[in-house]
């Protein structure tokens, strides 16, 4: 019994001494590699104060990177404004040249040509040579119709996807157009974009040739 428990102690104690020298072994590795980095890290400041940069912290990276940020997204903002006036600005002298052009009598208008906006956001829309108002009203939708046969009709629209709707005799299909700046649903015609059509519908309260409805007033040149 004696020389069992002595063998007991004996290999927990050679247990021990193996745990010790595989712990050592561990802090012997990590300490390496904490030195290796130390060092990966010194060399990397030493050429990056060769270079003459500067570090940055990683709030100071954060604070950049916003800073660009909003100067692409005023710079965006500017270019959007810039490209609004000059629509409108083009909107303006194409109206003068056609006014120019056709009298009352030619064109079937007594205020001559309009210049029609998105309701939403101002941008220069459409021309037409008569008032919205007086457009007779689609009943399936409350649609103002142009009858481009008859009336001047002028789009400064993106030509969107065509959309087949529900109506009561059965299915509708629609090739429509969104405003340039703000991507409005303003109009639709029932014939692809690059064919001829005898109607365009303007959707409920999408357009106005009234610049007093829009939050705010178009700039054009004078």
């Amino acid at each position: 019994a004696l020389h069992s428990a002595h063998g007991i102690q004996t290999m927990s104690k050679s247990h021990s001494i193996l745990d010790e020298i595989e712990k050592d072994d561990e802090e012997d590795v990590g300490e390496k590699i904490l030195n290796e980095r130390e060092k990966l890290t010194k060399e990397v400041k030493k050429m990056i104060e060769k270079s003459g940069k500067k570090i940055k912290t990683m709030a100071e990276h954060k604070a950049e990177v916003q800073k660009k940020k909003e100067l692409q997204k005023s710079e965006a903002q500017s270019r959007r404004e810039a490209e609004e006036r000059i629509n409108r600005a083009q909107a303006e002298r194409t109206v003068r040249k056609w006014e120019k052009n056709f009298t009352s009598e030619d064109n079937g208008a007594d205020d001559g040509l309009k210049v029609c906006y998105c309701k939403h956001c101002g941008q220069y829309s459409m021309i037409l040579d008569v008032a919205i108002s007086t457009l007779p009203i689609r009943k399936s939708d409350g649609s103002r119709v142009v009858n481009e046969k008859k009336h001047v009709c002028r789009r400064n629209m993106v030509e969107g996807q065509a959309k087949l709707v529900k109506r009561k005799k059965g299915l509708e299909r629609q090739y429509r157009f969104s405003c340039k700046q703000c991507g409005l649903f303003l109009c639709y015609r029932s014939v692809p974009h690059d064919q001829p059509g005898k109607f365009t519908y303007i959707v409920k309260d999408a357009l106005t040739d009234n610049p007093g409805d829009l939050k705010t007033p178009p700039v054009m040149d004078s």
